[in-house]
């Protein structure tokens, strides 16, 4: 089972925490420790929070938070202009 892309927010108390895939780079990012999301996920009744627990048991999904200089997710070989 898949979640909805982004459902994890309505799943975490905590607006400043992503949920990403390790096998995807995103630049702009810090890791932060994943337990409090995770007794979050273990204590929710949703239907997709075992998928995302299951995720960062498994170290195929992290837990980050955005750096305050950045505007965006940055992948490699992109390149975004501001006017």
């Amino acid at each position: 089972m898949t979640a909805p892309k982004g459902y994890y927010r309505n799943l975490i108390s905590d607006s400043n925490i992503r949920i990403a895939f390790t096998h995807t780079p995103i630049y702009g990012c810090t890791v932060v420790d994943s337990s409090k999301v995770m007794n979050e996920l273990e204590k929710s009744q949703d239907e997709y929070a075992p998928y995302y627990l299951d995720g960062l048991k498994r170290g195929l999904m992290i837990t980050i938070v955005e750096n305050q200089n950045s505007n965006g997710y940055l992948r490699p070989g992109e390149l975004y202009f501001k006017s």
